[in-house]
């Protein structure tokens, strides 16, 4: 098995709501200062929210840029999403766990509602030669020029189908590019079930002979 160290890792949500909300039952002003709140919230700045809003019933849209164009908060009529991308070290995993525990407490979501996560990383070879090495076992065609891994995986005390995409990295040299989606419903102990997220992406890519390196202390 390749155990490989992290270059870049990010995470994104998707949550779709039951129904739409109005602009008027959605609260925008409340929801927006529980996000600003630095002890419960997000800890944004007011400079960093902003609102469009075209009518009074569905059509309006709150986002919000954050941890230097990095992190992303978008609130709709019918969905909030919530996304930190371009993160390297441990301590980056530790805000960005902590950031996504204060959503989940935060919009207190019903509890049939579900989770749409994606998460990614970039994990380095020693060399391209190395990285192309360990992608062409996935080839089972001549014509095939750049083979890829596409497969969906179970794992234990995971309920969904969990869909793995491995292939060559455009962002970070010698790397492979390891993109995971998986669904889960939103009835969980937050603090935990976000700790956990780690060990769930590298056991569903165990079944690619690949593992991880410990995030990086520092860069």
């Amino acid at each position: 098995m390749e155990v490989l160290p992290i270059e870049i890792f990010g995470v994104a949500v998707d949550v779709p709501f039951p129904a739409p909300l109005g602009y008027g039952s959605a609260k925008l002003d409340d929801f927006a200062a529980k996000v600003c709140d630095p002890q419960t919230g997000l800890g944004l700045r007011p400079d960093q929210i902003h609102l469009r809003k075209v009518d009074d019933l569905f059509d309006y849209e709150l986002k919000a840029v954050f941890f230097g164009d990095n992190g992303s908060l978008n609130r709709t009529a019918d969905r909030v999403k919530l996304g930190v991308r371009n993160a390297r070290t441990a301590g980056d995993w530790t805000i960005i766990a902590q950031t996504l525990t204060r959503f989940f407490n935060l919009m207190k979501f019903d509890k049939k509602t579900v989770t749409h996560l994606s998460t990614h990383v970039h994990a380095k070879f020693d060399t391209p030669e190395e990285r192309d090495k360990w992608l062409d076992q996935f080839s089972h065609n001549a014509l095939v020029h750049k083979p890829c891994a596409l497969g969906y995986v179970k794992i234990p005390d995971w309920e969904k189908d969990i869909r793995v995409l491995i292939e060559v990295s455009n962002a970070a040299p010698n790397c492979v590019f390891v993109a995971w989606d998986t669904q889960f419903v939103n009835d969980q102990e937050w603090e935990t079930f976000i700790g956990s997220l780690v060990h769930v992406m590298e056991n569903s890519v165990n079944f690619f002979e690949l593992g991880f390196e410990p995030f990086k202390e520092r860069v």
